[in-house]
């Protein structure tokens, strides 16, 4: 009886491994030029897009045995790029799915990615690129060109990138390193950590800090959380018609002498080396520290 139940219950693993295991399911490879865009759309899963040597979209679809059974996965020439899709074959619910899919693309290429329920990652493309994920993470690295993400419930991570920044989630944190070119970035739950050059920056939180190292001359920017810590680090030679205001904290501005005795609230209008663009910075709970590099 013993070893019945034992080969059992090893009967059992190997069936659930091998129902969870991510495998390689399909691959697919779509002949294209550059200058032209990628559509990604999945169900679920993440979505992971690099550059490829050739002039050629390719797909490797991987997933376990739910994903081979239940869902349909494809990959054509559309007059814009290349349209790769994951979808239902049927009505069933997916219980147990596993999925992602590893896209290159030609170096000069946009990308616009969807999925309802996995992460995002981008790497090295010259071209615009839009990912939104209904459940997930976003990486983006190395994008010449603009970049928007939207998440709901994760974090936003960009790294060198030159062109516009609009970056938004529901509920996670935004780091982005090495930016050139205007930001707006906003959060609902998390903390904002910006650093680059030459941009306007539009950042905003309902519940976190604000960090920003700024290099470059000022091209406006409005910096608010309601229940956080702002700190900017600026250039000396940094010009700005400067509005700065707590409602429970402290300022402290190399820019200007501000005085914090006695007071409850902290809302001060100054101008940093004789004025320029806004700089606008305010939070309703927390303390505000201006540096001069």
């Amino acid at each position: 009886m013993k070893i019945s139940l034992i080969l059992t219950i090893i009967m059992v693993m190997v069936q659930t491994a091998s129902s969870t295991d991510t495998r390689l399911l399909a691959e697919m490879n779509v002949a294209t030029e550059p200058g032209k865009e990628l559509i990604a759309s999945m169900i679920s899963g993440n979505i992971t897009v690099t550059v490829g040597e050739n002039n050629n979209v390719n797909a490797k679809f991987y997933g376990n045995d739910e994903a081979e059974n239940k869902l349909v996965f494809s990959a054509v020439s559309t007059e814009t790029g290349v349209k790769v899709e994951c979808l239902k074959k049927g009505t069933d619910n997916l219980k147990k799915l596993n999925l992602k899919v590893e896209i290159t693309v030609p170096l000069n290429y946009s990308a616009k990615l969807f999925t309802s329920g996995g992460n995002l990652s981008i790497t090295g493309l010259t071209g615009n690129v839009e990912g939104n994920t209904s459940g997930g993470n976003i990486v983006a690295n190395n994008i010449n060109g603009k970049v928007e993400a939207y998440t709901s419930g994760g974090n936003v991570v960009i790294e060198n990138n030159t062109g516009d920044l609009s970056i938004s989630t529901a509920g996670g944190n935004i780091s982005v390193n090495s930016f050139n070119g205007n930001v707006d970035a906003s959060t609902m739950g998390g903390h904002i950590s910006l650093t680059g050059s030459n941009g306007k920056i539009e950042a905003s939180t309902a519940g976190g800090n604000i960090n920003v190292d700024y290099t470059g001359s000022n091209k406006g920017m409005d910096l608010s959380t309601m229940g956080g810590n702002i700190t900017a680090n600026l250039p000396s030679d940094f010009k700005a018609d400067a509005e700065i205001g707590t409602m429970a904290g402290k300022v402290t501005c190399d820019f200007a002498e501000i005085e914090n005795k006695n007071k409850i609230t902290n809302h001060v209008k100054t101008k940093f080396n004789s004025g320029g663009e806004e700089f606008k910075c305010t939070t309703s709970a927390g303390n505000i520290v201006i540096l001069k590099k």
